[in-house]
């Protein structure tokens, strides 16, 4: 009899859920009850929404709700941001952003419409991956310190394109370190950037690593050094900025999972713990290393720390240079 009424209530526990279309998930307490959304800071096509999406097809099957991508570019990442910090901190919507709107949007903008200490619970990095310093075939340099020699030579000739601060602070940090001068011309997106540079109208284009490989497979821009402290493997002829001279340079963008401030530890952890699983998966770590990135997936501590050490690191390069938006 008990058995019967006990299979009886699960049946209609069954039968109520598929009639109002929620599935418990895999996680604390159900979690997810409904589909995950993944709110990604920049436009698709680019390696941050690449990343998201190679990472939520895998999770979707560890988690047992779907994960959906969702493209909200704009504004540096600022407008995906401000709409997650908004939103409900029961875990279903998280923001995919990465460098740009936890460390240079709140070192370059006066005012900004969310805070990524206050607003935010951090969950892991996805991924890392370095920017590239290229050069036009045409410049009279085939190495960095042949650059850093022809920059002090020839001071205030160099100019260098850059999309967002993203790439402009640490170019400037590099100068910096260098003790050479720069000039900096913006473009709103390095596809720009790369057909400046293509054309002639920059001599340097600062870079993420994978719009930067065909541009060099194909002869049309000269690599002289990557920003990671080690060569990366889809460019493996290409030295570090710190083999090349500039000891102890070593930085890498990344793409960030974050949930709105006051998700639950249960669910940040949970999270954290599953998309580790499917970064260091074989079949995900390898398609990440053919696009030069490198999986990580390290604790929600671990993320709040890369997030603080590079907004300090990099607040008085910004500040030196004048870098800021109104």
């Amino acid at each position: 009899m008990f058995k019967a009424m006990v299979s009886r209530v699960a049946l209609g526990s069954l039968l109520a859920a598929a009639a109002t279309g929620v599935q418990a998930g895999n996680g604390p307490h159900g979690y997810p009850k409904d589909p995950v959304r993944f709110i990604v800071a920049f436009a698709p096509g680019g390696g941050t929404d690449i990343v998201a999406r190679l990472v939520a097809a895998k999770l979707s099957e560890r988690i047992g709700q779907q994960v959906v991508v969702e493209n909200r570019a704009g504004a540096s990442g600022i407008l995906a941001a401000q709409f997650v910090a908004r939103s409900e901190p029961d875990g279903q919507t998280l923001l995919i952003g990465g460098s740009g709107p936890m460390v240079f949007n709140p070192i370059t903008y006066n005012k900004l419409p969310y805070d990524p200490v206050k607003d935010f619970e951090p969950i892991t990095i996805l991924g890392s991956y370095p920017i590239v310093l290229l050069a036009n075939p045409k410049l009279p340099v085939s190495t960095l310190p042949e650059l850093i020699a022809y920059a002090r030579k020839n001071p205030g000739t160099l100019n260098y394109g850059s999309a967002g601060a993203s790439f402009q602070v640490p170019t400037e940090y590099f100068a910096s370190q260098a003790k050479i001068t720069l000039s900096q011309i913006p473009y709103k997106g390095t596809a720009l950037a790369g057909q400046a540079l293509m054309a002639g109208d920059i001599q340097l284009l600062s870079a993420d690593i994978a719009p930067a490989v065909p541009l060099v497979n194909s002869g049309q821009a000269k690599a002289l050094a990557v920003t990671s402290a080690k060569r990366n493997p889809i460019l493996p002829q290409v030295p570090s900025i710190a083999e090349s001279g500039i000891k102890g340079f070593d930085f890498s963008l990344f793409s960030a999972a974050a949930a709105p401030k006051g998700t639950s530890r249960e669910i940040v952890t949970y999270l954290q713990e599953q998309i580790h699983a499917v970064l260091h998966s074989d079949e995900i770590s390898g398609r990440l290393a053919k696009m030069g990135v490198e999986p990580e997936g390290g604790s929600p501590e671990e993320t709040a720390a890369r997030f603080k050490r590079e907004i300090d690191l990099f607040r008085p390069i910004a500040d030196a240079a004048g870098i800021k938006v109104d």
